[in-house]
């Protein structure tokens, strides 16, 4: 399948195409895809059972679809691998096999491409796959499990996020103007403790530091919050290896590259504070980030929190005087 030579599909992505095997994981594939929409809107998920038009080539279709997409999602069931085609023979043997083709297709233009486990399924290994697939068995894949899937489903949409695809709403939302200034800024560090003794250290630290909360999900072990001087803050605790957990923390930042209205945004991003420059606006949230883990890990080793990394240096300790006082 070669890229169309009319890019117009290029600068309009759809955002995800959905690929998949009907008889290995259609009910998974729907789901996500019904999830998806309501994160990213309706148009911009391709699944071709309901995306394609009547009366129209499917391949065509498929075609457009995909190179009109930031993302394939690779929907692997227990069967994917070995799904066989009513001559008995393996469909990924076949060079014509469309879901073959769809992956060979993202891996050799460059398409992100996110390997998404279901019903409890493995990522194949690479001597499973054709030569022009090795490239999947070395991709980090998503796990959905039926039990644990608005935990799951919460991974799959950061990894999103990271290949820029947004919400619909926070997409519709920002103005054109302000979209080339603002972004995301992440932090993160690892725990020795499970997902469920990290998240109870996180939330017990943004308690004892008095942060008002916004939202709280333990399902999704997030929780969201205001940070004084810093705006509103994500952070949300995932996997890591066994025994271990990562706090992941957001905070809105500004795109350094962006120079008109970096004021206006900073001040937006910051409730009002009015610093310098951009420089000074990470360095705080660099500062920020590294004091709030140090206080997550402080609960979590039975030391309670201590400096509110949230204010400017000195003032914690110029607060804690006047409260003696």
């Amino acid at each position: 399948m070669q890229e169309p030579k009319d890019r117009t599909a290029r600068k309009e992505r759809r955002a995800i195409f959905v690929s998949y095997r009907r008889a290995d994981s259609a009910p998974w594939a729907g789901r996500l895809a019904a999830d998806l929409r309501k994160y990213v809107g309706k148009e911009r998920v391709y699944l071709d059972i309901d995306s394609n038009l009547p009366a129209r080539d499917y391949v065509v279709a498929l075609e457009q679809a995909l190179f009109a997409s930031r993302v394939v999602i690779a929907v692997i069931g227990p069967q994917w691998s070995n799904s066989l085609n009513d001559q008995g023979q393996r469909r990924l043997d076949d060079s014509s096999d469309l879901v073959r083709v769809e992956l060979e297709t993202a891996l050799r233009n460059g398409i992100a491409l996110i390997p998404v486990l279901v019903g409890g399924a493995t990522m194949p290994p690479a001597r499973e796959l054709p030569s022009s697939l090795h490239t999947l068995a070395r991709l980090q894949a998503v796990r959905l499990a039926d039990e644990d899937w608005p935990y799951d489903f919460g991974r799959l949409l950061e990894t999103l996020e990271r290949h820029a695809v947004l919400p619909a709403s926070v997409a519709d939302a920002v103005p054109p103007s302000e979209a080339t200034l603002l972004t995301t800024k992440r932090y993160e560090r690892t725990l020795q403790a499970s997902r469920r003794r990290a998240f109870d250290a996180l939330t017990g630290a943004v308690e004892l530091l008095r942060y008002p909360i916004v939202e709280v999900s333990p399902e999704a072990a997030m929780v969201t919050f205001k940070a004084r001087r810093g705006g509103v803050v994500s952070a949300e605790v995932v996997d890591a290896d066994p025994g271990h957990s990562t706090v992941v923390l957001k905070l809105p930042s500004v795109k350094m590259g962006a120079v008109a209205g970096v004021s206006v945004v900073l001040a937006m991003v910051t409730n009002g504070v009015s610093l310098a420059a951009g420089p000074a606006l990470l360095a705080w949230q660099r500062r920020f980030a590294v004091g709030f883990f140090d206080n997550v890990e402080g609960v979590l080793q039975g030391r309670g929190v201590g400096e509110d990394s949230s204010l400017l240096p000195g003032i914690h300790a110029w607060r804690n005087r006047r409260r003696e006082v």
